[in-house]
């Protein structure tokens, strides 16, 4: 592909609609919007809660990415991103420590990293997580600290629910599709993901970054990512964002947060 064809397809990039979709209603349609992030990533309908995969396909990616394989399983999910804090529990134990930007001399980030291993158990204990876990999150996120702070000026991102948020609308699209769950369930799940991250943000500007800091805090506790394929990430998803919070199609542009 040239440079001209390249130029022509990001000015017609639009995002996804079904056709003869089943209407929404509005606060259908806002739920929907939290998982935006993933529908632009991957092509996914914006007006439909669905990935179209056959329900064969569909629980092959649910059983391999999330463990789930039945409607019990379906609903510990969500019971783990709504109620079970997700990743966000822990992120709050650890979330002061990596508000470090990248000017620190040695001796400062040696002091702030003991500092860290010093507190970070007590703090987790205080909040009833494990230490150990909280310091190993610790551990793994301060090298990529950046990509969970805002820029002007830098600071620490509040919360990731955001990122938990828009995980229950990208499962819930394959667990209807692998028809584990009724519509009315998966719906019930998205409206509570919504009303937590309506409390945890002003606009769909925060909610973004809040996705980018909880996906960064997930892939570096994984340890299967290394600082490269982090950044592509990081910079893929920020373009998805990008054209969320511009482009005059976007679901995010068609309701205010």
């Amino acid at each position: 592909m040239g440079l001209l064809d390249k130029l022509k397809s990001l000015l017609e990039f639009s995002f996804r609609v079904l056709p003869d979709a089943p209407p929404l209603t509005a606060e259908q349609e806002r739920g929907l919007a939290l998982g935006a992030m993933y529908a632009a990533d991957d092509v996914l309908p914006v007006n439909a809660l669905t990935t179209e995969c056959d329900p064969r396909s569909a629980a092959k990616i649910l059983d391999a990415g999330w463990g789930v394989t039945d409607a019990t399983t379906a609903r510990d999910t969500y019971a783990f991103l709504l109620q079970g804090g997700g990743h966000r529990a822990v992120y709050t134990c650890v979330r002061g420590y990596l508000n470090a930007g990248w000017d620190l001399t040695r001796s400062d980030e040696r002091a702030r990293l003991e500092q860290a291993t010093r507190e970070i158990p007590a703090v987790a204990a205080q909040r009833g997580e494990r230490p150990d876990v909280a310091l190993r999150y610790f551990n793994a996120a301060w090298p990529q600290r950046a990509m969970m702070q805002w820029h002007h000026p830098r600071r620490i991102i509040d919360s990731i629910a955001a990122w938990d948020a828009a995980r229950v609308v990208h499962v819930s699209r394959f667990i209807l599709d692998a028809g584990y769950l009724d519509p009315a369930e998966a719906w019930s799940a998205i409206a509570e993901a919504t009303a937590m991250c309506r409390s945890e943000y002003a606009s769909w500007e925060e909610f973004q970054l809040g996705f980018l800091a909880g996906r960064a805090f997930w892939q570096s506790s994984t340890g299967g990512y290394d600082s490269m394929e982090m950044g592509r990430d990081y910079r893929r998803f920020t373009s998805c964002g990008k054209q969320l919070l511009t482009r005059v199609d976007s679901p995010w542009r068609r309701w205010a947060w």
